[in-house]
């Protein structure tokens, strides 16, 4: 008799609902997010190569984290006189373990650094976020938003929501690094000195690219005379009485009479 076949084990039956365990997750770039950085821990190596006074301030400024300390906050923390902890805190600066950061919010003071340590980054709130740079509103950056945000309205045919306008910016030029807050920010700015007014859309017209009803942004309408007659400016000159053909106020000699006739009707 020939010898019997020794049948392996059947191969694996993986349905649909079950599939395979991967060989390596990193394949599957889709498994979800990666998890937050740990936060910053403080250096044994600085602490030990600090004298007792620096190193209880660099303890308190480290452990304050984003949100800094001033030398007023720094002084029922350590125990220092203001002074005495703004010395420590500057000389901790000099060593480059901690950094001045301007405030904000506190510009109305003579005062408004913050002490951060080196390994954090300040908050929006605290920086100014996009629109400052070393405390100061950056006038460059505010415009160049502006000009980017009236591009929009316009390549969307004259109106545009604030969601269009995020993402068109977004589109066409990613480096600029806007979220929608600071679009609204913007758009906000614009309405106020009147380079763009906040209306509701008809869906029709310069609208046509923004859904019916939906609030949006487009540039101020100028209202165009419906006739030659209801735009004549004699209708409201206070010399209409004293202007005649032969007089020394004459439509030959008006400049406002010339610009009406030069008009494009």
């Amino acid at each position: 008799m020939p010898p019997r076949r020794r049948v392996g084990p059947p191969p694996a039956n993986h349905t649909p609902a079950s599939p395979p365990p991967p060989d390596d997750e990193a394949s599957y770039p889709g498994r979800g997010p990666d998890p937050a950085p740990a936060p910053p821990t403080i250096s044994p190596r600085i602490l030990a190569n600090l004298p007792p006074r620096q190193r209880v301030v660099y303890i308190a400024i480290f452990a304050a984290g984003s949100s800094g300390m001033s030398a007023q906050e720094l002084s029922p923390a350590t125990g220092l006189g203001v002074e005495a902890g703004r010395n420590q805190a500057r000389s901790l600066v000099r060593l480059g373990v901690v950094k001045e950061v301007q405030d904000v919010r506190r510009n109305h003071r003579r005062n408004n650094k913050l002490f951060m340590a080196a390994e954090f980054s300040p908050p929006d709130e605290i920086s100014g976020g996009v629109w400052y740079h070393e405390g100061r509103v950056d006038k460059h950056a505010v415009a160049a938003a502006r000009r980017r945000c009236l591009a929009q309205v316009r390549r969307h045919g004259g109106a545009a929501t604030a969601e269009m306008i995020h993402a068109g910016v977004g589109r066409d030029e990613p480096g600029a690094g806007y979220d929608m807050g600071r679009v609204e920010d913007i758009l906000r700015t614009m309405v106020l000195d009147r380079s763009l007014e906040e209306v509701t859309s008809t869906g029709e017209g310069e609208f046509a690219a923004v859904a019916s009803g939906a609030m949006c942004y487009r540039e101020p309408g100028k209202k165009r005379p419906e006739g030659m007659m209801e735009g004549i400016p004699c209708g409201v000159c206070p010399m209409i009485d004293d202007c005649s053909p032969e007089g020394v106020i004459s439509p030959s000699t008006c400049v406002y009479y010339q610009k009406w006739l030069q008009m494009d009707f």
